[in-house]
């Protein structure tokens, strides 16, 4: 046999056998995709019918609830590394210490899906919508992005001050991080900025009476001092300034009928702190209401035991105070406002006498 015959017996062997099975191969692989395609489908159509099926039951508890009293907050997974396990240990303060911030009114919590990332856009949207079908008060979600003082980030939109879902104010919160070293004064510190979202009025002392607010300040206090301990863990600035102002605004508020005076020397401390740390910093508003806290306290303190040095003080960082607002793009638009008035009403008053004066 020759060599170009040895060669083509193989060429036909090889395409009897070898080229014959690879087609069918082919034709068997891609029918296996096409079926596993199929079943991926359906698959996934299933699922997506069991997610709506659970977010309709989820809709529904909660809306079963509306006939108990109480406030109805639904929570959502935390995005990022470790994120179930930080709205459990947001869910145990809220659970544990939102009680003693609504002065006894119940709070419901509901696990739900998460709408996404900061509120705005399409995603406060869906958020709004959640709060429609179910006529929740709050819903709260997140993303944990690092360990620092403020590497969990919750957001949330709340219907606090009787709104619509429509109308549900959004909000963000910086919290530290590191959740795992959580102590007790950071589950009560979050408890309330939660409680303040879904209770607007806590931050307005004159909305309840002497006795309730009096117990609020004991609280604020008492989270103010435990966070100043060496051995706990900093939390953002932001966060230690917003309890610091409602702490300084019950003080206030309840010298004017009797000057507490343990309250107001930690105030006016507190604030000298305060000023100190801000200054070079661009942050006027933060500013603008140490100084006026620290001017108003000063005072009440001297109509107590008249202290001239204080006086002056109080003077300084009032004066400084209301050369801040009068930079104030708010003030500044009031003050255009009622110039703009006030010119107006002179324009009417002299249309006004001329017709008086020289009508025939």
């Amino acid at each position: 046999m020759t060599d170009t015959a040895f060669i083509s017996d193989i060429a036909s062997w090889l395409e009897q056998h070898v080229l014959v099975s690879t087609g069918l191969a082919v034709v068997g692989a891609a029918a296996v995709f096409a079926v596993a395609g199929l079943i991926l489908i359906y698959l996934l159509r299933g699922l997506s019918a069991l997610i709506g099926a659970s977010d309709k039951s989820s809709n529904r508890r909660v809306r079963k609830a509306a006939l108990e009293p109480g406030y109805r907050v639904l929570i959502a997974d935390m995005e990022g590394p470790q994120g179930r396990a930080a709205r459990a240990v947001i869910e145990d303060a809220f659970n544990a210490h939102c009680g003693r911030f609504s002065f006894g009114a119940r709070f419901m919590l509901f696990r739900v899906a998460s709408p996404g990332g900061r509120p705005e856009g399409e995603v406060l949207a869906r958020a709004r919508k959640r709060l429609e079908r179910t006529g929740a008060d709050m819903l709260i979600w997140g993303a944990r992005i690092s360990e620092d003082c403020d590497g969990l980030r919750l957001f949330g939109v709340s219907r606090g001050g009787n709104l619509t879902p429509q109308q549900a104010k959004p909000f963000a919160l910086a919290l530290p991080g590191r959740y795992r070293q959580y102590g007790d004064v950071h589950a009560r510190a979050v408890a309330y900025l939660l409680a303040k979202r879904l209770q607007p009025a806590l931050s307005r002392p004159e909305a309840f009476r002497e006795e309730k607010i009096a117990e609020l300040g004991t609280t604020l206090d008492d989270i103010l001092d435990d966070l100043a301990e060496e051995d706990a863990l900093p939390v953002s600035d932001i966060v230690h300034r917003e309890i610091e102002t409602d702490f300084s605004a019950i003080t206030l508020h309840l010298s004017d009928s009797e000057p507490r005076m343990d309250w107001l020397d930690k105030l006016i401390t507190r604030r000298r702190e305060t000023l100190e740390g801000l200054k070079g910093k661009a942050e006027i508003d933060a500013q603008i209401d140490a100084r006026l806290d620290l001017g108003r306290a000063l005072i009440k303190r001297a109509e107590v035991s008249f202290d001239p040095v204080a006086l002056r003080e109080a003077s300084v960082n009032l004066n400084a105070a209301i050369d801040a607002l009068r930079q104030h793009d708010v003030i500044r638009k009031a003050q255009n406002a009622s110039d703009a008035l006030a010119r107006a009403q002179s324009l009417v008053e002299t249309r006004r006498r001329f017709a008086v004066n020289f009508s025939a």
